[in-house]
């Protein structure tokens, strides 16, 4: 077995941890495009609502402060449970967008006449990328939720140790300090620049 140094040691680390980052970065690259571009995919025509269901429904909902409590009984009640964001635009009405990657489920309930309405509508596949992007935090209820939250934290972590490696490599790496100052600079100078004038 040959010794494990330090510099085996970080390039390992490196090496691995990029192959690991590769689905991750994709993504936040493939989806930066897209929020950077929405003119390039947005269409003409959205994709239609479907209904699921249509039935009536009493639940005491509080005059004031916050609903996420009844909107997650009222999803579970309905076999809908899931991670959702949920709206009160007046005071005799309810809406819970219940989402997944894929999908959005639309669920309305008009308080006054005692109705729950669903419906449902696909997403395309660019929106799943930009929904993929943004999903994060641990808000949302289920075990799957809090481990995709969890695994963005990793993710984070996971790249701010590529960064190090990579810069103790390339420092490490005498005859490319100079090169590789120039190019380090340059990133830097466009981001700062971008930053105070913007």
């Amino acid at each position: 077995m040959p010794m494990i140094t330090f510099d085996r040691l970080n390039r390992r680390t490196h090496l691995y941890l990029g192959l690991i980052l590769v689905p991750w970065v994709l993504m936040y690259g493939l989806s930066s495009l897209i929020i950077s571009h929405q003119s390039w995919f947005r269409s003409e025509t959205p994709p239609p609502w479907q209904p699921l269901f249509e039935r009536p429904y009493q639940r005491a909902i509080p005059a004031d402060g916050d609903v996420r409590d009844v909107a997650r009984a009222i999803l579970r009640e309905n076999n809908l449970d899931g991670a959702f964001y949920v709206q009160r635009p007046n005071p005799g009405e309810l809406r819970i967008m219940r989402q997944t990657f894929f999908d959005i489920t639309r669920v309305v309930y008009t308080i006054d006449e005692g109705k729950l309405r669903a419906d449902r509508q696909q997403v395309a596949w660019h929106q799943v990328l930009v929904r993929l992007h943004f999903r994060g935090g641990f808000e949302q209820p289920h075990f799957l939720n809090q481990l995709w939250g969890f695994v963005v934290d990793l993710t984070c972590v996971a790249i701010l140790l590529w960064i190090a490696t990579g810069l103790t490599m390339w420092w490490r790496l005498a005859r490319l300090r100079i090169s590789g100052s120039i190019a380090l600079g340059a990133g830097l100078a466009s981001f700062l620049l971008l930053v105070w004038k913007l």
